[in-house]
């Protein structure tokens, strides 16, 4: 027994120093990692289950059928008064009170509908909507069983009752049917003997729209009673004859959705996508065209300065939510400043702006790009930028064309001196971004070619009463105080681009003074243009030549 006692604390001791061996040993190592857990293999579905899987429907799949069964409803009641037209079976208010209660069903029917499917269910109120807006169409202008004012009434409590589906069910065809159902109303019921009452019931209806878009927070309502609105009010005028008023209803329905959308964006904190911006874009035209339309057959200074009323109006509520909101960047920026560029090039440049004037925003904006230098490096180039850029190219082409133009068929000073000034302008920006322009050879010889041609062009229209010999030898005159400008530049591309200027004295010489003028002035013609294209080819030879001496020379060194 005690050898057996013996051996078991030699045991117990032999497994203690064991455990302190290995817990030495995990100190060293350090925490053991945990063993990974086995990975159950996937349960292979059964065949059933998979095709139980790709039969069963999708929730929004019926949609469809529910809205051309509100078609279907909505034809059914436009049948049923049809009908008992037909067979004289229903008096006029009895087939009146048919389609409304059937109108009335649907909206019943839509309400018990929705406990089980609520948007499935949106279809049936709809429609019903639809329904009663044409039965009080027909009321009025079929019928004569009400008047133009009542027929309003009952579209505004339809719109009423609609926008109140919009808020149960949150689907934008009520938005849709709403504002659609609210602005055709009057034209239905004929505009032509009510324009003026229509009129203001289009402004009333904006700002009650206005108003609802920003309390049920859809920018769908916003954007769809803007379109009619505007546009039915502008369509409204070509036949009223009556400028000032279309124009001052344009201009407040203008105010009531710019005002609209800026408190929208203000009290839901929710600003405008760029797809939301970019939709109402072509209201912001439609608006701008036929306001300008209007105004300008009153008088069209007063119609440019109202469009950039309206474009200052906009930039205004821009930065007003950028006050409010700094730390974002809004998405109609983009949208803004197109607006803003189109309506500053037609209303200024196209409108306000004199003839005489035109052509000197040419050296205005070339010396404005060479002095603004640094700025305009420090700008991130994007997309927007390029519409103002666009515009801006535009003035310069087409100036530049004018000045051309104007240079061949008249003979006033005042178009020398502009032409100058614009030429001084170009080289004065060749010679700012030249380092720039090193590896671009054909933006410089562009440059060149263009102040080059308004330079003969103006020596042409300085010298041409003097004859033919006195414009060839200006011609001249001036491929030798280029030449000399570029020796002192020490610069070959400059040397090269008198050859634009060599090549019309060259025609002149050989296609017109050869064969038109006397020999004494076509001999002194030809002798003074032959010195000088012999002269400029060799000054243009030397500095090839050493130009080429100096890249090899550069080129061993490294």
């Amino acid at each position: 027994m005690w050898d057996i006692f013996l051996k078991s604390v030699d045991i117990e001791k032999s497994l203690q120093a064991l455990d302190t061996r290995v817990s030495t040993v995990e100190k060293i190592i350090g925490s053991v990692s945990p063993i990974p857990p086995i990975k159950q293999p996937k349960l292979i579905k059964s065949k059933k289950s998979v095709d139980g899987s790709k039969a069963t429907p999708k929730p929004m799949s019926g949609n469809w059928l529910g809205f051309v069964a509100s078609v279907c409803f909505i034809l059914a009641a436009c049948f049923i008064v049809k009908l008992s037209i037909e067979s004289g079976w229903l008096t006029h208010e009895k087939q009146l009170g048919v389609a409304t209660l059937f109108g009335m069903a649907l909206f019943a029917a839509g309400l018990v509908i929705s406990s089980a499917d609520r948007i499935y269910a949106c279809f049936l109120p709809a429609a019903g909507a639809v329904v009663l807006y044409f039965t009080g169409f027909a009321a009025h202008q079929y019928y004569l069983l009400v008047s133009f004012q009542t027929v309003i009434a009952i579209t505004a409590v339809v719109s009423g009752i609609t926008i109140w589906f919009y808020l149960r069910f949150k689907h934008d065809i009520y938005a849709i049917i709403a504002t659609l159902g609210a602005y055709i109303a009057p034209i239905v019921s004929g505009v032509e003997n009510n324009t003026l009452f229509s009129l203001y019931y289009f402004t009333i209806c904006s700002l009650n729209f206005a108003t609802l878009a920003i309390w049920v927070g859809s920018r769908t309502l916003t954007m769809i009673s803007a379109y009619l609105a505007i546009s039915i009010t502008a369509v409204i005028g070509l036949k009223l004859h009556q400028d000032i008023l279309i124009a001052a209803v344009l201009a407040i329905n203008f105010l009531i959705y710019s005002i609209g959308t800026l408190f929208h964006t203000q009290l839901t904190k929710q600003q405008l996508t760029e797809k939301e911006s970019w939709s109402l874009f072509p209201v912001l035209l439609i608006f701008y065209a036929m306001e300008y339309y209007y105004l300008s057959r009153i008088n069209q200074t007063i119609a440019s300065c109202v469009s950039l009323a309206a474009a200052a109006l906009l930039i205004g509520l821009y930065y007003s939510a950028k006050r409010w909101f700094p730390e974002r960047r809004f998405n109609s920026r983009n949208v803004l400043l197109t607006f803003v560029t189109l309506v500053c090039f037609h209303s200024i440049y196209l409108g306000l702006l004199p003839l005489n004037i035109r052509p000197w925003l040419f050296p205005v904006i070339v010396f404005g790009s060479t002095f603004l230098y640094g700025r305009i490096r420090s700008i991130k180039w994007g997309i927007p930028l390029f519409i103002p850029l666009i515009a801006l190219s535009a003035i310069i082409g087409i100036e530049y064309l004018s000045m051309v133009s104007h240079l061949l068929n008249s003979k006033e000073l005042s178009w020398t001196v502009v032409t100058w000034v614009s030429c001084a302008s170009i080289w004065s920006l060749l010679i700012h971004y030249r380092e720039e322009l090193g590896h671009k050879e054909e933006y410089c010889y562009v440059l060149l070619a263009a102040a080059h041609l308004l330079a003969i062009m103006s020596l042409y229209q300085l010298t041409t009463e003097y004859g033919t010999l006195a414009v060839s030898a200006s011609w001249l005159a001036y491929v030798l105080v280029i030449l000399r400008v570029s020796t002192l530049r020490n610069d070959i591309l400059i040397a090269k681009s008198v050859l634009i200027v060599l090549f019309f004295a060259a025609s002149k010489a050989l296609l017109y003074d050869a064969s038109s003028t006397p020999t004494i002035i076509r001999t002194l013609s030809l002798i003074l243009t032959g010195v000088v294209l012999y002269a400029s080819g060799l000054v243009i030879r030397k500095k090839t030549n050493w130009q080429s001496k100096f890249i090899k020379k550069y080129s061993s060194e490294n």
